[in-house]
């Protein structure tokens, strides 16, 4: 199944359906607004010029402020000052551009905490770097690094907490959803959105084409809203904001014109597969066929992707051994004081392309943990001794693979690598749970910080949804969003 503007009309097979027939009267139920819900409705639509006016304004203050406080031996200031005025244009002009490269100004920034951090980052990341270039190497400025660095963090921090105050309200915006057609997942869609496991979106209902035959079908759970044939009309009077088509009615000509309409009238529309992957994070596996794999147009099998998330996996590696050698070595002086055996502990796991490689990591449980076997690790595992579990909560224990990822046998952030002892099984009886393979394991990853244990054949089932939508939209931001986030658990101490 393609995604949302890939719903082609067969226009002669259109011309000959019936006339539109009306639909029973729905009164909307309206309910009142909150003072969030209105500032965030202005914030969602507040144009992009002006976010720029803000991140302009919030540099120049910034680089003033630095050169006013740490550079005491400068004579000018803010209006007076060459330097100043060309720090501010250049800085200023790099900021903005660098956050509409990475999508800092799209509405979609919004809506997630992760996603602002991340791109508030890349974005002073990328203005830096270009600032330097053209101030010391093609201007010859003598801006103070020292004005500059503080420029850089006043924005950081009054940018991202400003907008993360814009995200508190933005929550409470409710966008009316609409379905079109009975399909496979779009009970479970409508289901998530009425007991508000999904944020952001408020249920219209589902539109069908017989009316009587759907509501006796779904059991007055579901609430039918009405025909399709007044798809225009259920749109205003609901205001919908987005469209989910039903798999099988994607392939009726009449909900097909349907979908159209709605395009038409600027809805967001979607096939249930993609909202679904796109609001809960993950891929349905049992609803997919190989077919999803060919049109996911997948970015990790490109080689200027590949080679990137290398150079980024050997830097962060080298800097990470070398700041976490004296942890490391005074792990390995406690695991040898507590026991006998090495403190280091390797296993095979399944790499890319089903290679399998040696993995390190410190030994956290007993010398005999697997005397009866292989078994799966789980939360409260009696095996792990008292030290073993201090490393497993922070994830000490994995600090190892650092060394697995300067080999080029992990990156660091991709689906965990399983023992073949489990791959073999699993491969059997989860569809498309070797396409896992299609891209490096990593230290770290979207399953991981998403799911906490994987001790069951669902869980593993699980887990594969969440890596299968990480490798679809494996990205630069996607990877600083899963760090950031592995970060955070690691503080609050979570597994």
């Amino acid at each position: 199944m393609s995604t949302n503007t890939m719903l082609s009309v067969d226009l002669a097979t259109a011309a000959s359906l019936p006339p539109m027939r009306t639909a029973p009267t729905v009164v909307r139920q309206k309910t009142p607004a909150s003072g969030k819900m209105l500032i965030g409705g202005c914030l969602l639509h507040l144009p992009r010029g002006a976010w720029m006016l803000m991140d302009l304004i919030l540099v120049c203050f910034g680089t003033a402020l630095g050169d006013k406080l740490f550079v005491w031996w400068s004579a000018g200031n803010l209006f007076t000052d060459y330097n100043q005025w060309l720090a501010n244009v250049v800085v200023g002009s790099a900021v903005i551009i660098a956050g509409s490269v990475v999508g800092l100004y799209e509405q979609t920034t919004l809506w997630v905490r992760s996603r602002i951090l991340a791109r508030c980052l890349l974005t002073v990341t990328i203005a830096m770097l270009a600032s330097w270039l053209v101030l010391h190497l093609l201007m010859y400025s003598n801006l103070s690094r020292r004005a500059a660095a503080s420029g850089v963090v006043f924005y950081l921090l009054t940018a991202s907490g400003l907008r993360l105050l814009g995200h508190t309200a933005v929550r409470e915006v409710k966008r009316g959803l609409l379905v079109i057609g009975q399909g496979p997942l779009t009970g479970t869609i409508i289901r998530s959105i009425r007991r508000g496991a999904v944020s952001g979106y408020r249920l219209v209902g589902m539109a069908v084409g017989d009316v009587q035959s759907a509501r006796i079908e779904s059991g007055g759970d579901i609430p039918v809203v009405g025909d399709i044939a007044n798809i225009e009309d259920l749109c205003h009077r609901f205001d919908v904001a987005e469209v989910v088509v039903a798999e099988e009615a994607s392939k009726n000509p009449q909900h097909q014109r349907a979908a159209l309409a709605c395009l038409r009238m600027g809805c967001r529309v979607t096939n249930e597969t993609t909202f679904f992957e796109t609001t809960f994070g993950e891929v349905p596996v049992s609803h997919i066929s190989p077919n999803w794999f060919i049109s996911a147009d997948l970015k990790g099998q490109l080689q200027e992707h590949t080679t990137a998330k290398r150079l980024f996996d050997v830097a962060a590696a080298t800097i990470g051994l070398i700041l976490a050698a004296p942890v490391m070595l005074l792990i390995t002086l406690i695991l040898k004081v507590q026991g006998r055996g090495n403190a280091l502990y390797s296993q095979t796991r399944v790499g890319q392309g089903g290679r399998p490689f040696t993995l390190y990591k410190f030994r956290t449980m007993r010398g005999d943990a697997e005397a009866g076997g292989t078994t799966w690790a789980s939360p409260n595992d009696p095996r792990v001794t008292p030290v073993g579990r201090f490393l497993r909560i922070t994830r000490l224990d994995e600090l190892p693979q650092l060394w697995n990822i300067l080999k080029g046998d992990m990156s660091l952030v991709g689906p965990r690598p399983e023992r073949p002892e489990f791959v073999g099984p699993l491969s059997i009886l989860i569809p498309f749970f070797n396409e896992r393979h299609l891209i490096k394991p990593g230290l770290t990853g979207w399953a991981q910080i998403n799911y906490s244990y994987g001790g069951s054949i669902a869980d593993a089932r699980r887990k594969l949804q969440l890596d299968l939508y990480y490798i679809k939209h494996t990205s630069l931001e996607l990877d600083l969003i899963i760090l950031l986030r592995t970060f955070g658990t690691f503080f609050r101490g979570s597994r």
